[in-house]
């Protein structure tokens, strides 16, 4: 039986079909292409509980998605994480998600992109927590 793989003190996701992740670290950009494998486009329902969420990749919040008590990673203010679209029609090579929960999760290499008022609530925050 093999040992499962750590990585800076945390489990890696060996399985990355589900829908309910508890602390663990996994890739997003991993966890989209499984979902791409079974030509579902966008990261729909999926519950993530003390996690560690790995980039790099930018996160398109599409919505009803709820981040309890998240740990964004910005380290030189929420300014670095926020990515505003230049297109008012659609963001190419963005993560979409909806309808996730994140909660008690660490962001590592992840920058945020959405609407204007996701935008402007994580502009909001001060210490890149919710």
């Amino acid at each position: 039986m093999s040992q499962p793989i750590q990585i800076a003190g945390w489990t890696l996701a060996d399985n990355l079909e589900g829908n309910h992740f508890e602390n663990v670290a996994l890739s997003l950009v991993d966890l989209h292409r499984t979902r791409l494998r079974r030509n579902e486009n966008i990261l729909t329902g999926v519950t993530f509980i003390g996690c560690r969420i790995e980039g790099p990749a930018i996160m398109l919040v599409v919505s009803g998605c709820k981040f309890d008590t998240v740990s964004f990673g910005a380290t030189k203010g929420m300014d670095t994480l926020v990515l505003r679209p230049a297109s008012k029609t659609g963001v190419v090579g963005a993560i979409p998600v909806k309808d996730c929960t994140f909660k008690g999760c660490e962001m590592f290499g992840v920058g945020f992109t959405g609407d204007e008022s996701f935008l402007e609530q994580l502009l909001a925050l001060k210490g890149g927590d919710q």
